[in-house]
């Protein structure tokens, strides 16, 4: 499995440091993930998918041993859905509470976004972002992870709860 790890913070002294964050695309969104957040990039290979689960849920990888749901970013927000043969793993904290979400690129780095004026958020991303930046004349949404994945996981319990006995 291709490995690329992203750092969570720099480690730049105090008269040169910034503000280096990662950000990716889904369909026309720009997200932004927190500051400190553990992540590491892996190219979409060995992936368990589960028969009879919806779109968004891919499945599960092995990671160093361990388990790890994997989601479709774009099919959960109804922006389409991501060939995992084409896509990137993007995992987020450490285990046990590693999960991953599946784009279509490459994160990028994004060095010192400045705070956007609170706007409400689009509806797709209301309950899942943390705050808006401006980065190069455009808005950036903070992807609350945790959050993603909370909700994510409501979404199965009420999927569940509607099969019949």
């Amino acid at each position: 499995m291709e490995q690329q790890n992203i750092t969570t913070a720099s480690e730049a002294g105090p008269q040169d440091s910034y503000d280096l964050r990662h950000g990716f695309r889904v369909g026309f969104l720009q997200l932004l993930l927190q500051s400190q957040t553990r992540s590491e990039l892996h190219r979409c290979e060995r992936l368990c998918s589960i028969p009879d689960t919806p779109d968004w849920f891919v499945g599960f990888i092995n990671h160093r041993g361990d388990a790890v749901p994997v989601y479709d970013l774009a099919a959960s927000l109804g922006l389409g859905i991501t060939d995992p043969k084409m896509g990137w793993l993007l995992l987020l904290d450490a285990q046990p509470a590693t999960a991953a979400v599946l784009l279509q690129e490459t994160p990028q780095g994004i060095t010192n976004p400045d705070v956007a004026d609170a706007a409400p958020y689009p509806e797709l991303v209301d309950g899942i972002c943390s705050g808006q930046y401006l980065y190069r004349n455009s808005i950036w949404f903070e992807f609350d992870h945790r959050a993603y994945f909370s909700r994510q996981k409501q979404r199965f319990i009420k999927t569940d709860s509607a099969i019949p006995a």
